[in-house]
């Protein structure tokens, strides 16, 4: 489950804009929708109805509801605590157990007979909990983790947090999901964004999408409800396996711009230290093809460079500067990443792949 969205029924939109979007998102290659059951400012009479016609059409185009729940939801939803038969009647392909719950429930709840995904929350985690949860004897193959989103500004948690937290449950195999925010359309009551990180919460989605992903996270959700159109469609399109970089492309040959625009590139095993190399270099010009000087200008942070004909053996290979280098006849400069892009280079380790998309 690689992409998904958020509705929130009783909040902001209506039913039928609900519905509208569960419906562009599936066609935009999104396959999850999370949804909540505890948000204070909800209407639940009219959320509780909502919910149950938002859950039939998603499982008509095929995708996952998981609900957000407190030990109060079960009651909303007719539901005894712990009743998942109710809860799998409804729909519904996992519950995320936030506050409320003690570790002993929540390993209680993956034994349920119906392999419904029990969710923690992957924010708040700690060694003392996944200590009293594996003491329970947990079924992991119906055990998963979301991260929190923040509504109010400067309350995300730091990257070097998510990283720690992720750590944590790494051993598990479990997948892991994290909350992007959209620009343009925030959910209230604050309508400050839905991030997880702080660092996203004024980040274009879909490059806080391909940092997450760079980072490992399994599945990237938006948080707010409901994204721009360009927003769901440039998250939608991303390969979660291959870091996309837009660029300025300045390649003035045909050449160039094959070696530059038509293969997915793989950095070397072997690191450099000083760019990113894509590999094997003889495979990136097109046969009988030569690459003749021009554009050797400095190299900033973020350059991409092709050697030329001057470099012999190298002419050909491709490369993305980590750092600033001088200027060489023997290196030709044909393009550069945006700058909001640029700190993505720092996730291209051995064997990422990579590839670059023009900016329009």
């Amino acid at each position: 489950m690689p992409k998904g969205i958020s509705v929130f029924p009783g909040m902001n939109y209506s039913l039928e804009q609900n519905l509208e979007y569960i419906n562009k998102a599936r066609k935009c290659g999104f396959d999850s929708v999370f949804t909540s059951l505890h948000i204070p400012e909800a209407d639940y009479g009219t959320a509780i109805k909502e919910f149950k016609t938002m859950v039939d059409s998603a499982k008509k185009d095929d995708m996952q509801v998981t609900a957000d729940i407190s030990p109060r939801a079960f009651g909303y939803l007719g539901a005894s605590m712990g009743d998942f038969k109710v809860l799998k009647e409804l729909g519904l392909g996992g519950i995320r157990v936030d506050f409320g719950f003690s570790p002993q429930e929540i390993a209680q709840f993956t034994k349920n007979l119906y392999e419904m995904k029990v969710v923690i929350n992957a924010s708040t985690v700690t060694k003392r909990f996944l200590k009293e949860f594996e003491d329970c004897s947990p079924d992991y193959n119906n055990f998963q983790a979301c991260h929190n989103y923040y509504p109010r500004l400067n309350t995300g948690i730091s990257l070097e947090t998510y990283l720690h937290k992720n750590a944590l449950l790494e051993k598990y195999e479990i997948e892991i999901s994290t909350f992007i925010p959209s620009l343009v359309n925030k959910r209230g009551p604050v309508f400050e964004g839905l991030p997880s990180l702080e660092k996203h919460r004024f980040m274009e989605p879909q490059v806080a999408a391909k940092h997450l992903f760079a980072t490992g996270t399994d599945n990237v959700i938006f948080g707010d409800g409901i994204p721009s159109d360009d927003e769901i469609e440039s998250v939608g399109k991303l390969d979660e396996e291959v870091i996309e970089l837009r660029i300025v492309s300045l390649a003035t040959s045909g050449p160039e711009k094959a070696v530059v625009f038509e293969r997915v590139h793989e950095n070397r095993p072997d690191c450099a230290e000083d760019v990113v190399r894509s590999t094997p270099s003889t495979g990136n010009l097109p046969a009988g093809a030569t690459i003749q000087p021009h554009n050797n200008t400095e190299r900033s942070r973020g350059t991409i460079t092709i050697d030329n004909v001057n470099y012999l053996r190298y002419s050909g290979e491709l490369q993305i500067c980590k750092k600033s280098l001088p200027a060489d006849k023997r290196v030709n400069v044909v393009g550069r990443v945006l700058d909001e892009e640029v700190f993505l280079i720092d996730y291209i380790g051995e064997e990422t792949r990579f590839r670059f998309v023009e900016r329009p």
